[in-house]
This record gives structure tokens, sequence and C-alpha cells, in this order.
């Protein structure tokens, strides 16, 4: 069941400009990596490890590939670095698109590995957050402003309140507890 917890002591996040889609996903960003370890949820980095070992094998061909390799004599290694490269930044690109996707953190609930996911679309003021992992996924639209005020200023209770629900439907979701209750 989702952890009856207070509202974790964060500092102050205010953003640099409420009409900057970029500076509000950056704080709402920053306030769940803050947040969340500090309420009691581990984080995951099983993703972000592959991710950041397919960068190191990026950089490990470029790198190569410049300085390992003269151009006329060898020819051949450098088509393989450069293939290489654009090989494993292919596989990059698709975790980032089909698993990463939108994801600010990826914590652990129970045995599962659920990322948190904070969406605002270009021209809009409704963000949607969201908690998925390969079995399950529940989410909540609402206004950016009821998560900021007019200075600018993020409200963490109202961000940690959304979340605790959220994980609270996600648990749910699928154990028939859920169908009980909306009937």
């Amino acid at each position: 069941m989702a952890k009856d917890l207070e509202l974790p002591p964060v500092d102050e996040k205010k953003v640099g400009s409420l009409y900057s889609k970029t500076d509000l996903m950056k704080v709402m960003s920053e306030y769940f990596n803050d947040a969340l370890p500090r309420a009691g949820y581990v984080e995951d980095h099983f993703w972000i490890n592959i991710r950041i070992m397919l960068c190191v094998a990026c950089c490990g061909f470029g790198m190569y590939a410049q300085f390992g390799t003269k151009f006329p004599k060898d020819r051949h290694m450098l088509a393989l670095c450069v293939a290489g490269y654009f090989i494993f930044s292919g596989v990059l690109a698709l975790l980032d698109y089909w698993v990463i996707s939108m994801s600010v953190m990826c914590i652990k609930v129970g045995e599962d590995s659920v990322f948190v996911d904070v969406n605002l679309p270009a021209f809009s003021h409704e963000v949607t957050l969201s908690l998925r992992s390969r079995a399950k996924k529940v989410s909540q639209k609402d206004s950016i402003g009821k998560y900021f005020d007019t200075e600018g200023i993020l409200r963490p209770a109202n961000v940690f309140s959304d979340f605790t629900e959220l994980l609270r439907k996600y648990e749910l979701k699928d154990s028939g507890k859920e169908n009980k209750k909306n009937q």
C-alpha cells in the first residue's frame, strides 16, 4: 500500500519564468529528485546505468577513431568506429524514446521499477503526472497553476499529495480493489 508520509523537507523551488516550459519542467524534476528519496522511496538506477554505458561506448568509438587511427592507413578501422558509434547511438535513441520517455526518475514500488513521468505539452497549461511500469500505468492531468503560485514558487504540498494519490491508484490497479471502490 502507499506509504502514509508527511511532506518531506525540501528547499523552496522557484521557476525562472512561469511561461517557460523548460523552467517549469526543470523545477518539477528537481522537486521529485529531492523529495522522493527523502520520503523513503528507493531510486532505481538500472535504466540510467544502461544509458550511461551506451554513452560511454559511443564516446569510446569516437575517441578511438579520433586518436587511435590515421586516415588513409586505417580506413577500415575508422569505418568500423563510425558504424559502431551510429549503432550505439541508435540503440541509445531507442532506449530514450521507448523506455525512459518523459521520466524524471525511476523508483522502486514493491518489486516494480516505476517511472515517474512529467509531461507538459508545448503551448498548454495542463501537466500530466504519470506512474508507469511494464504492467501498469496511471496518470493525472491538472493545470500547472495548481503546482506554482503567481511568484513562480512550487507548491510542494500539492505536488506531493498528487504523487501519493497517483501511487495509491497505481497500487490498487489490477488488484480488484479499484473496481470495488468505483462501484
